[in-house]
């Protein structure tokens, strides 16, 4: 799958939540409010934490429950900091973007066709899809 981007996106994968975030999966989406948020979302590996600015991320929080961030360098091998109209705050080796949607690396080549599909359609194109009832920017799944 793939995340449909917001203007700043903080962006971990499901395993590092698995392995590190106290009490896994289940509290993460307890503690960021999801599936419910409209904000922060969720794909088959990435969880997508959205914010208006890259300050605004509760770092903090993320720290006291496992995930690492070295303040000295301000980066995180845990996640990652995505601004929509720049680019990843710090390099990873996992996650892709276009500017439009973000994913991990091993995302089926049927999903990227589609994220291209959208990502080159015009703003007219996408707006007629909308009046159709078919909103095109929200996360791409497996079944679209």
């Amino acid at each position: 799958m793939a995340i449909y981007l917001d203007i700043c996106n903080l962006i971990i994968s499901k395993q590092i939540v698995r392995e590190k975030y106290t009490g896994g999966i289940t509290q993460f989406r307890i503690d960021y409010d999801l599936p419910d948020s409209e904000i922060n979302q969720e794909d088959d590996e990435l969880f997508a934490l959205g914010q208006m600015n890259v300050d605004e991320f509760d770092i903090e929080k993320l720290i006291s429950n496992g995930l690492s961030f070295d303040f000295e360098s301000q980066q995180s091998t845990d996640f990652v900091i995505l601004e929509r109209y720049g680019d990843f705050i710090w390099n990873t080796d996992c996650i892709e973007h276009n500017r439009v949607f973000a994913w991990h690396k091993q995302t089926s080549k049927a999903i990227l066709s589609r994220v291209n599909e959208i990502s080159n359609m015009s703003t007219a194109d996408i707006f007629e899809q909308l009046e159709k009832g078919n909103n095109l920017l929200q996360n791409i799944k497996k079944t679209d």
